[in-house]
């Protein structure tokens, strides 16, 4: 990092006011040492650390004690990832707030002095995620996440106001936080907070100057059950926001349905080969295993399988099934360009019709299951 370029940073007004980076955390690991150990060495002139654990190892209580300049709350009981982030937020003193999942990586040394200097005349303001791509489900991640930025940039740019976050990385001013009340009890903690501050009407930005490396599922179980608690999350939050979500949609046309469709393309794909006449057996099939995935997990991949043969015979056959992937692939290609992410145009389609189908099959289960059985137990999650 060039000394210059930090002094220049260090010098503006806005990098002499107090920031409080939060990480919130259950159990602990190396990649939350590592973590801590990097925030806390990192060369802003104002700041605090507050690591909430909730049922750490020894080893990982007694790392964390030894770092410098780091507040640590350790709990024997694990609590929950909303009340770590309420009991760090009543300790801290910062004029804006930070809060980090435990398994980001930072990589810039002028990663504060960024998000204070952006945030400057902004209420809330979502970090860009940059996924750790190592193999092929990290690639179809990767693909993802560079919606999910895009997104959060339009959201940004189009309304400067925002019904979603990515809880792994983002930052709110304390003055917006006082006003909603802090974090409320949700799965979804970061969909929540980000709508209650939109009907707050709290200015929003996109942070890309700077960014986290988030580590994606290390396998399909473990992405299965992340996905899983997330399509419940997001059930249970439009469930009791639908009338908040509806108006902003709403208000905002122009902007949250291209994110949408963007973020989710296959909603569109399947909504186009449930509009074709033909391979009704099979769409059939889909809907019955969908249905029989909320009582049996293990029909959710039979489902998913069956969504790809449906879209992958209409891809074959029908050669409208060749528009959605040209220009989803383009809307891709552009979307990395303007996030300068990597782009991945030749593992798209592979990401549009099996990657995305898997995940909407999954959102889908997880709408049935909360909707219409009234079941909202996440399995291994307290929140």
């Amino acid at each position: 990092m060039s000394s210059t370029l930090l002094q220049v940073y260090s010098s503006r007004e806005e990098a002499q006011q107090k920031v409080s980076i939060i990480i919130p955390s259950y159990r602990g690991s190396d990649r939350l040492l590592k973590l801590v150990e990097k925030v806390a060495s990192l060369p802003y002139p104002s700041k605090e650390l507050i690591v909430v654990v909730d049922e750490p190892t020894p080893l990982v209580a007694e790392k964390l004690r030894k770092i410098p300049g780091v507040k640590v709350v350790i709990r024997e009981k694990r609590a929950g990832k909303v009340s770590a982030l309420n009991t760090a937020l009543k300790m801290s003193t910062g004029n804006l707030v930070v809060f980090l999942d435990d398994d980001v990586v930072i990589e810039d040394e002028l990663f504060l002095h960024k998000i204070v200097e952006k945030m400057r005349d902004y209420d809330i303001g979502d970090i860009k995620k940059v996924i750790v791509d190592s193999g092929l489900l990290s690639k179809m991640v990767y693909i993802e996440y560079v919606s999910y930025n895009f997104a959060s940039m339009l959201m940004g740019k189009l309304a400067k106001r925002t019904i979603a976050v990515n809880g792994a990385a983002f930052a709110m001013k304390r003055k917006a936080l006082e006003e909603i009340g802090y974090f409320q009890p949700s799965v979804s903690e970061d969909f929540d907070i980000a709508l209650r501050s939109f009907k707050k009407e709290h200015r929003f930005t996109y942070i890309g100057e700077t960014y986290v490396l988030n580590y994606p599922p290390e396998n399909i179980s473990k992405w299965f059950k992340q996905r899983k608690r997330w399509a419940i999350g997001l059930a249970i939050w439009l469930q009791e926001n639908f009338l908040e979500a509806l108006t902003a949609t709403l208000k905002m046309p122009h902007v949250i349905i291209p994110a949408l469709i963007y973020a989710l393309p296959s909603l569109l794909t399947t909504l186009l080969a449930f509009s074709l006449y033909n391979h009704s057996i099979e769409k059939t099939a889909y809907l019955v295993a969908l249905t029989l995935s909320t009582f049996i997990n293990q029909f959710l991949p039979f489902a998913s399988i069956i969504a790809v043969n449906i879209h992958l015979s209409y891809l074959l056959t029908v050669g409208a099934f060749f528009i959605p992937l040209v220009l989803f692939s383009l809307w891709h290609y552009i979307a990395a360009r303007v996030v300068k992410s990597k782009t991945y145009l030749y593992l798209y389609p592979l990401y549009l019709y099996i990657y995305q189908l898997f995940w909407l099959s999954i959102l889908l289960a997880g709408f049935l299951r909360v909707l219409i059985l009234r079941d909202r137990k996440v399995e291994d999650w307290v929140v």
